[in-house]
């Protein structure tokens, strides 16, 4: 089934697309919550897409069909899509989309706490760089949330900084409002 939201992948493409780079998941459960999730962030956040792979290949010959600029796409981590200024708003979308999906089917707390933190750091970069609100949470709402996910010990300094813009963002908004 093509979704525009999705590229035309199909759920198990995303769910690979976004487990390249991860490792083994068996011992995260053996580990202490905050550094199986920190460890988990790490690995999502700053593996590479291979050059070569075909699902890197699909993604782009889809969102080009979309007329999305994929030239910058390749070899970037998430991490680097997720804060640059230049990732298309779709591809925002699109990453939102699945990690709502993973934060629901992960099958333990690390896997659903990092699913949880990239969705709002798609969120937060929509907000940030294009000045778009891409759920329906209130400002108020994502303020708390951006906050919440600041004041955790396994949060990356990258992330902590886009979360931190993203509630100034949050703040401002709803100040226009009242």
């Amino acid at each position: 089934m093509n979704r525009k939201s999705t590229y035309g992948l199909k759920i198990e493409q995303l769910a690979d697309l976004f487990s390249i780079g991860a490792e083994e998941e068996n011992h995260v459960d053996d580990m202490g919550d905050d550094q199986a999730a920190g460890d988990l962030l790490h690995n999502q956040l700053t593996n590479t897409l291979p050059k070569d792979s075909f699902l890197l290949d699909s993604v782009l010959m889809m969102m080009g069909r979309l007329g999305c600029d994929v030239r910058s796409l390749a070899g970037k981590s998430l991490a680097e899509v997720l804060l640059d200024p230049r990732s298309d708003i779709d591809l925002l979308q699109a990453i939102k989309a699945h990690s709502k999906q993973l934060s629901c089917t992960s099958i333990n707390e690390a896997e659903t706490a990092v699913a949880t933190t990239i969705y709002y750091a798609a969120l937060a970069s929509s907000l940030i760089y294009h000045d778009k609100k891409i759920t329906q949470y209130s400002y108020e709402t994502l303020d708390a949330s951006f906050t919440a996910l600041i004041e955790k010990k396994w949060m990356t300094p990258e992330l902590v900084g886009l979360f931190s813009n993203a509630r100034r963002t949050c703040q401002s908004k709803r100040e226009e409002t009242s």
